[in-house]
């Protein structure tokens, strides 16, 4: 077996119990892009709507470029999710909450969350800690609910930082060309 798939039965089992299950199932949803504006859009709105104002659409945009990127990939590679994968082996994975259909990697609940944690950390600075906390958190649980590698939740993490990145980056140039005078 490859280190991918041993690291995964090895953080899969760890997580293996009724709290880590729960846990892990509310913590995956900060991956979910609509669970994410629901959080996200009240509290920008209400700290500044300037921010708000300049930086909503173009985070929105940002995270789902990435997941159209990470949708192409799935295709191409279609790679089996775990549960799949060991059941030619006869092992029996921790999936508290079903197994998805598509391929798995990369993960897409983690690119969403660390597109936004990027983006968010450059907007937000003194809350970069947070922001990466939810989204490592984020990757963590999407093996211990048993449906990817960690190959998979690192991959999203690398499309996601990229994408939140530079996301951020264009977005400030459209910000500073607006500011000019015709």
């Amino acid at each position: 077996m490859n280190f991918d798939a041993q690291l995964f039965l090895f953080l899969n089992n760890l997580f293996n119990d009724r709290f880590a299950s729960l846990f892990f199932g509310a913590v995956t949803g900060l991956g979910n892009g609509l669970v994410q504006g629901a959080l996200i859009t009240p509290i920008m709105f209400y700290f500044s709507r300037q921010k708000f104002k300049k930086h909503f659409v173009a985070l929105v945009i940002t995270a789902a470029a990435g997941g159209l990127l990470v949708s192409g990939v799935k295709q191409i590679v279609n790679r089996e999710r775990p549960p799949a994968f060991f059941s030619h082996k006869h092992v029996v994975i921790n999936t508290p909450f079903g197994e998805p259909h598509d391929p798995s990697f990369p993960s897409g609940h983690t690119e969403t969350a660390f597109s936004t944690a990027t983006y968010l950390s450059f907007l937000y600075p003194p809350f970069t800690p947070l922001f990466l906390a939810g989204a490592f958190l984020t990757a963590i649980s999407r093996i211990a609910i048993g449906v990817h590698f960690p190959l998979d939740t690192l991959a999203g993490a690398l499309i996601g930082i990229i994408f939140g990145f530079a996301g951020f980056k264009l977005n400030m140039r459209r910000v500073k060309r607006a500011k000019r005078p015709s």
